[in-house]
């Protein structure tokens, strides 16, 4: 269980849940058809056969593909320039393609049956998971970055936070994972702000690689450390870096609300070297 609600309300980086995944399954009985024909000697249809279950499984990959930006952009303030490929209109016209190299393969119809009963299988694609949105990158040049740049930086601190989540897990004392929750929720209510203030970026990236990059090490080499064995003192050096991770999370968070970060990068350099000076990495 996640230690903390992701920002944007959701979880990032997986899959859209199980839409779509029936796209993979429904073109099976076409590549137990091809090789029927095949091992029968008839291998003009095989490989039509084959041809349209290839066509069918790539429309499922484009749908998935279409599918996880559509479920990333909804949870997102801002979305990629790329998210504008039409994935799941693409799709929805392979998959009919498919539909119709099967119909006109593995009956006797004509072209035009071939043709019509592609488009409705199109058609029913749309109406059981619609088109690609209209969406488009905000437009936030004036403050110095793009919307791919402001996403990059996020998803590489919700990398670290995975990371740091990770190594919490592994921790036996319920204060301490207590202690790495807050911590995660704080952090993650800091990208709400950025995302939510893209000028704030600047001055954040570099706050967010190190102090994320240095809480992260922390964590990662007390657990590993702590699983050999008790120490109390490096339990204490390890508290009291929390105590300092915690109070400089509250103070960047009133600063970037307060659009102050007159001496931001002068507190990212204490909270390094009291990291280094306490030796729990």
């Amino acid at each position: 269980m996640s230690l903390a609600k992701r920002y944007g309300g959701k979880a990032r980086g997986g899959h859209p849940n199980s839409r779509g995944l029936l796209l993979y399954f429904l073109p099976l009985p076409l590549l137990l058809a091809a090789l029927l024909r095949l091992t029968g000697g008839h291998w003009i249809l095989s490989l039509m056969l084959g041809g349209a279950f290839a066509l069918c499984m790539l429309a499922a990959n484009l749908s998935r593909r279409g599918m996880t930006i559509e479920s990333q952009a909804l949870r997102r303030k801002l979305v990629r320039r790329s998210s504008t490929i039409p994935y799941k209109t693409l799709a929805a016209i392979i998959l009919g393609a498919g539909v119709a190299l099967a119909s006109s393969a593995g009956t006797s119809r004509g072209l035009i049956p071939s043709v019509l009963l592609g488009g409705l299988a199109s058609l029913g694609y749309y109406l059981r998971y619609g088109f690609d949105p209209a969406r488009h990158a905000p437009n936030i040049s004036a403050v110095g970055v793009t919307a791919e740049e402001v996403l990059s930086v996020l998803d590489e601190a919700e990398g670290r936070i995975d990371a740091i989540e990770a190594s919490a897990r592994q921790l036996k004392q319920p204060e301490l994972r207590q202690r790495l929750r807050r911590i995660v929720a704080g952090v993650r209510e800091l990208l709400d702000i950025i995302e939510e203030k893209p000028s704030d970026l600047r001055r954040a990236r570099k706050f967010l690689k190190v102090y994320l990059d240095g809480a992260q090490q922390v964590v990662a080499g007390y657990a590993r450390t702590h699983r050999l064995g008790d120490d109390a003192n490096l339990d204490d050096n390890f508290r009291r870096v929390l105590d300092t991770i915690e109070s400089v999370i509250e103070e960047q968070r009133s600063k970037l609300l307060a659009q102050n970060l007159d001496d931001l990068d002068v507190k990212i350099e204490v909270l390094q070297m009291q990291l280094e000076k306490e030796g729990v990495s």
